[in-house]
């Protein structure tokens, strides 16, 4: 009798230590959003015609509105780390969780994991998640307010067998992407790709209003770089200018005694920011003009920007901004210059 009691007794120490163990293995499992990987963006077929009338409609509008209008589906790689810090090895067959963006629920997700976790044992676990137009649309308003800023929240039960038990373990985390450049780096690709120039329809009488809407993607899209150069002395100029394809633009200066003329500029354009910016007298502005050979007393390259440093003698003068290379693209120009008399 006394043995039969001695091995009920034993067989329940033995219960409680699992118990103990299944307990701290339990509380000891945990699951966390180690990051979420950007891989690529499901775009609709980019042509000039939904470039300009839907997804680049920036004159009355937020261009990154417009062109998420574009978008398809998202394509992120959710990659979760499960921490076992018990005693036991566990299987886990199932992550099941709920996606939010910015806090709004988008669709549900799961990943087959088909895995054991030994104690002291961390798994990085990837999960590919394609997330289609239809799923993502109650939270396109927020991802255009925060400008592509995308708060990844994953909230679910990961299952995991130990003693052949289905044992819950509950997890929320969160992530933050932005597709921002994603999206304006596609854009400034396909527009660079789809160059009016290519496409037949672009008519002589569609030029003008092409390049308003071209004009305006630049400034939205890529902005302007500030020109803000710490010039002495008599200011000549300090303006931005448009200048429109196959023309230029002139300013005019006078000097009354031998000066140091010293400035710079900087181009800004969707279909190339190259632009030549040169000095000549009166004399050689006639020739210029008249598409004679002139002589220039400095003279660019086709760059994005530059400076000159000259020095001239008394009399009339004119910068000159030219985009007579240019078949398209309006440039705009911000330039400064200013004179010291020796």
């Amino acid at each position: 009798m006394g043995k039969i009691k001695l091995i009920g007794i034993s067989i329940l120490v033995i219960i409680i230590i699992l118990g103990i163990l299944f307990a701290y293995s339990y509380t000891h499992l945990s699951i966390n959003l180690k990051d979420v990987e950007f891989q690529s963006i499901d775009w609709e077929t980019l042509t000039w015609s939904n470039l300009l009338n839907v997804g680049l409609d920036t004159l009355s509008g937020d261009w990154f509105n417009a062109a998420f209008g574009l978008i398809q589906g998202i394509n992120l790689n959710f990659i979760f780390n499960v921490n076992n810090n018990g005693f036991l090895p566990v299987y886990i067959p199932d992550l099941y969780y709920d996606i939010l963006i910015n806090d709004i629920r988008i669709g549900r997700g799961n990943s087959n994991i088909d895995t054991t976790i030994y104690p002291g044992e961390t798994k990085e676990i990837i999960s590919f998640q394609n997330i289609q137009k239809n799923s993502f649309s109650p939270a396109i308003n927020s991802i255009v307010s925060t400008q592509g800023i995308m708060e990844i929240k994953v909230r679910g039960t990961a299952y995991f067998k130990i003693f052949g038990m289905n044992i819950p373990i509950p997890f929320e985390s969160s992530k933050q992407i932005s597709i921002y450049d994603e999206v304006r780096n596609k854009i400034n690709s396909e527009i660079q790709k789809n160059q009016p120039q290519n496409d037949g329809w672009v008519s002589t009488t569609a030029k003008n209003p092409l390049e308003n809407v071209l004009n305006s993607i630049t400034t939205e899209l890529f902005g302007a770089e500030d020109l803000e150069l710490s010039l002495s002395g008599q200011t000549i100029v300090d303006s931005t200018y448009k200048v429109t394809p196959k023309s230029y633009s002139h300013i005019y200066f006078t000097l009354e005694c031998t000066a140091n003329i010293k400035g710079g500029f900087i181009a800004n354009a969707l279909l190339g920011n190259d632009i030549v910016v040169f000095i000549l007298n009166e004399e050689n502005f006639k020739k210029f003009k008249e598409g004679q050979n002139a002589s220039t007393h400095y003279k660019s390259n086709k760059v994005e920007s530059g400076a000159f440093d000259v020095t001239l003698v008394p009399g009339e003068y004119y910068i000159i901004i030219s985009n007579e290379h240019s078949m398209f693209s309006t440039k705009t120009v911000q330039l400064q210059a200013a004179s010291t008399c020796s």
